[in-house]
């Protein structure tokens, strides 16, 4: 697999700087003009495993990336991909890269594989990058934009190549000339049938160009120079299409519902970049808000110590169970649901002898009402016995009342208690007499 690469470049693709948006990668210019052998699915696969790793390629060599989430980004279907996966990181592998590159007026070609180790284990594949490799493909300074939602809407792999390699010059409106001999080493036409034009022109030309404009965000058109009648050389302008760029990107990859939901929006208020949102969420969205509102609520009651965005990248990473409570959190959470319920036991109790005491009060009160003045008198003479005459020398017969306030109180106070005492003797004796009766029925 050639990759060419060029000592100048359009020069706004110098200005450029990275965007926000989860699915866009950086590419390198060299590493975009491929000799095309890969299908079309293998070089979805090289795109996808490099905006994966794209934030890590200076400081790490080995990247892993989830198998649901990778099968998610390259709309496989998820059961029956294992061994299509395998065959695609095969190629991969064994799949040599060469740069072509002009430094200082000579020429410096390098060789080396597209991935130098790719795994798969435990539902996780991990790959590597060779040290160079990885910083080519880094290379902020000659790079173009490779959308990855946008590269799942192809279904011809000369027409995504051909995107891949037009996309770069969308800012100054054309590739420049190619040589014909050129155009099929990029496209990846080396078969001999295309050795004459005009089946070159019939089946990947028009094709590729008619796919582009049909799905893409740019439109391309071909232009031939010729030589002797023959073509020699095909130049293709580019332009925005505004059929396609009337919505956002962001709008028509299948990632945007998930970029709309309040937990995502959390996610992002965390500081968390949309790419690692997304890897989380599509591998298991449920553990994501789990792993989220435990931490938040631990923050929430001041018991997090730390930045809440390290500790749920930790428990979502390390795999921690948020909902599984340990044995101390159970024996701490059951000692608090006892504690709740004894107070709630006590104020039911306290309620309850309130009100006792105030039907009581009622019960009493009316009892007294009731009474006429020979029972007053009667309980006078009781009280007279009791605590001597003097306490009732300002009884008045026409009254019916002791016209001493002193004298008034405390008599009333002695009468209610022996009210009260006599109503709770009249209920244990009924209490004991329904007993009886329900004995001898």
């Amino acid at each position: 697999m050639s990759l060419y690469g060029y000592h100048s470049k359009p020069m706004d693709l110098q200005k450029e700087t990275m965007g926000s948006p989860t699915e866009i990668i950086k590419k390198n210019v060299a590493a975009i003009h491929t000799e095309g052998k890969l299908s079309l699915l293998e070089r979805k696969l090289v795109n996808v495993l490099l905006l994966n790793a794209y934030d890590d390629l200076l400081t790490t060599r080995t990247h892993t990336i989830p198998l649901k989430h990778l099968y998610a980004l390259l709309s496989w279907e998820y059961a029956s991909s294992l061994s299509t996966l395998k065959n695609a990181l095969n190629r991969l592998t064994t799949t040599a890269v060469e740069f072509n590159l002009m430094e200082d007026g000579k020429e410096k070609w390098e060789v080396m594989s597209m991935l130098s180790y790719a795994s798969i284990d435990n539902g996780v594949c991990t790959y590597r990058y060779d040290d160079s490799l990885a910083s080519r493909l880094y290379d902020p300074e000659i790079y173009a934009k490779i959308n990855i939602g946008m590269q799942r809407r192809f279904d011809g792999g000369y027409a995504l190549t051909l995107y891949e390699n037009c996309i770069r010059y969308k800012s100054v409106g054309s590739t420049g000339w190619w040589d014909i001999e050129k155009f099929r080493k990029i496209i990846g036409a080396e078969s001999k049938i295309y050795d004459e034009f005009k089946y070159l022109k019939r089946n990947i030309i028009n094709l590729s160009i008619n796919e582009i404009n049909n799905v893409s965000d740019i439109l391309i058109s071909a232009e031939f120079s010729r030589t002797k009648r023959k073509v020699t050389s095909i130049k293709f302008t580019i332009e925005d299409n505004p059929q396609q760029t009337l919505l956002p990107i962001s709008q028509l990859d299948q990632y945007a519902e998930i970029k709309e939901t309040e937990l995502f929006r959390r996610m992002v208020d965390h500081g968390f970049n949309e790419r690692l949102i997304l890897t989380w969420m599509v591998q298991d969205t449920p553990r994501v808000k789990a792993v989220l509102d435990y931490v938040e609520d631990k923050d929430r009651n001041k018991k997090l110590h730390g930045k809440p965005a390290g500790y749920i990248r930790k428990l979502i990473e390390e795999g921690v169970d948020v909902e599984k409570k340990t044995n101390y959190e159970l024996a701490k959470e059951a000692k608090k649901v006892e504690k709740a319920k004894l107070l709630q036991d006590q104020r039911k109790n306290e309620e309850k002898q309130d009100h006792e005491v105030l039907l009581k009060k009622q019960r009493v009160d009316e009892v007294i009402h009731s009474l006429s003045n020979e029972q007053i008198k009667e309980y006078l003479k009781s009280y007279a016995q009791e605590y001597g005459e003097k306490k009732i020398h300002s009884w008045d017969e026409d009254l019916g009342q002791l016209t001493d306030s002193i004298e008034r109180v405390s008599f009333n106070a002695w009468l209610r208690g022996k009210i009260s005492t006599g109503l709770k003797s009249k209920n244990k004796g009924t209490r004991q007499r329904v007993t009886k009766n329900a004995a001898i029925v």
